[in-house]
């Protein structure tokens, strides 16, 4: 199953709305959704190997796909791209 991380930061106020635009997306399409903090040691990690700057950033397996709030018609394309099917 594909799965779709969001790099955040506890001070980011943007990044809720990124990580609930994800998470709403899970009732209708089959994938999952991590929350990764960039402040934590296994983030700063990530951040380093993927040269992330700025927060959220969407991740699908190790590529950067999108900085910053997405909004759920680009979340859909990009599930949609994926072939990321729709539950039931």
């Amino acid at each position: 199953m594909l799965e779709v991380i969001v790099a955040t930061s506890e001070w980011c106020q943007t990044c809720p709305t990124t990580v609930r635009q994800w998470r709403s997306l899970t009732k209708t399409y089959d994938f999952g959704v991590r929350e990764l903090d960039v402040g934590t040691l296994e983030g700063r990690e990530l951040a380093v190997k993927l040269y992330i700057r700025s927060v959220p950033t969407t991740i699908i397996g190790d590529q950067v796909i999108h900085v910053g709030v997405i909004s759920q018609p680009e979340a859909v394309q990009i599930l949609n791209r994926y072939g990321v099917p729709k539950k039931g």
